[in-house]
């Protein structure tokens, strides 16, 4: 019932959020006033004060009619009606019953939405508060320069009424603007984060095989090094030959081959480590909690399934190899000589025989 009730307010929310129009804050705005008219008119009437119960009455339909203008596909008109409403019943009553009843509150209140709205210029801005400022000036100083008693007599039980009720609304309405605030600065924040997330994603990940990069593997490489992990062990693996590929079959099926063995690898890392590409048709993997005895089981096995997979291309079916040069990560030493100890493996590998894990 109450997700009901809610979906009901946020309908149409995030269509009108990209326009910079608070929907939400406006429809909840809406029931708090149309029940403080109401309520307001109920009282007047019952004491006899009958243009104000009028008015208020009159403010109440006004508050209907913009919760259902809300819901069409522009609603500045009906906001600008609403704040006119509020600013304008709020100066009518204080200027009849006088400063000191709490109607001024919804004064400085429509101030507030004022400076609220996305859609008015700083300009517009500055000079309504301007005018909100001297009509508060104003109705303050006109009992001054003439003095006169006000219909509703001062520690009276209306008054108190009055008093209460709009206190009560105001509460209402700064909670209502606080949690909008709030919830679009948590939003903001939000994609704000996602957004830093997706241009680090971009830095970190190789366009081509979908891989971290080089700049994202010194960043674990650094941190390793910081905790003094001793329990990693790293290999470079290069694809054997991979010029011939390129020259044989294209560029292109060169980057198929690549995609190809880096979905491997990736799959093959999946919660041992890490891996990237290092540069070229050269990878990283790094292995956490894993000793080279065991990093060369696992890796020699992965090597033999390498050279059994076959690329599909333009009807071409291309079958690679890969040499690996392993080394087991030493708690004295930095990961930057780790890895050119297994650089140097690799190498040994190329010049003797390839397709090999060198450990």
């Amino acid at each position: 019932m109450s997700s009901g009730f809610l979906s009901f307010f946020h309908k149409g929310s995030d269509e009108a959020a990209s326009r910079g129009d608070d929907v939400v804050r406006i429809r909840f705005e809406c029931i708090v006033q149309f029940l403080y008219y109401f309520t307001i008119a109920l009282l007047f009437f019952f004491n006899g004060f009958m243009i104000p119960g009028v008015v208020a009455c009159l403010s109440a339909l006004v508050q209907i009619s913009v919760f259902i203008r809300s819901y069409r596909a522009t609603s500045r008109l009906a906001r600008a009606v609403f704040l006119i409403v509020m600013f304008g019943v709020s100066v009518y009553y204080s200027g009849y019953f006088g400063m000191t009843r709490g109607f001024q509150y919804f004064m400085y209140l429509s101030l507030i939405l004022i400076l609220l709205e996305t859609h008015i210029s700083s300009d517009t801005k500055v000079f309504v508060c301007a005018g909100v400022i001297l009509t508060a000036i104003i109705l303050n100083a006109l009992p001054l320069m003439n003095p006169r008693e006000f219909p509703i007599e001062a520690g009276s039980n209306i008054e108190a009424r009055l008093r209460l009720w709009n206190e009560m609304a105001l509460a209402f309405n700064v909670v209502i603007v606080g949690l909008s605030y709030t919830r679009h600065q948590v939003e903001a924040e939000r994609q704000l984060f996602l957004a830093n997330q997706k241009l680090k994603l971009a830095a970190d990940t190789d366009p081509l095989t979908r891989l971290p990069n080089r700049r994202a593997i010194l960043e674990v490489l650094e941190e390793i090094d910081r905790d003094k992990d001793d329990n990693i062990t790293i290999a470079i693996g290069d694809i054997d030959h991979f010029k011939m590929v390129n020259d044989t079959y294209g560029h292109d099926a060169g980057d198929e081959v690549l995609k190809n063995i880096s979905a491997m690898i990736m799959r093959f890392m999946d919660k041992k480590g890490y891996c990237a590409r290092w540069g070229g048709e050269e990878f990283l993997l790094v292995f956490s909690n894993t000793n080279g005895d065991e990093a060369y089981l696992m890796l020699d096995h992965f090597r033999r399934k390498i050279g059994e997979t076959v690329t599909e291309y333009e009807g071409n079916k291309i079958q690679v190899t890969m040499t690996f040069g392993l080394e087991e990560h030493g708690f004295f030493q930095t990961t930057d000589k780790t890895i050119k100890d297994a650089d140097e493996k690799l190498y040994t590998g190329k010049n003797t025989g390839r397709n090999k894990v060198v450990y």
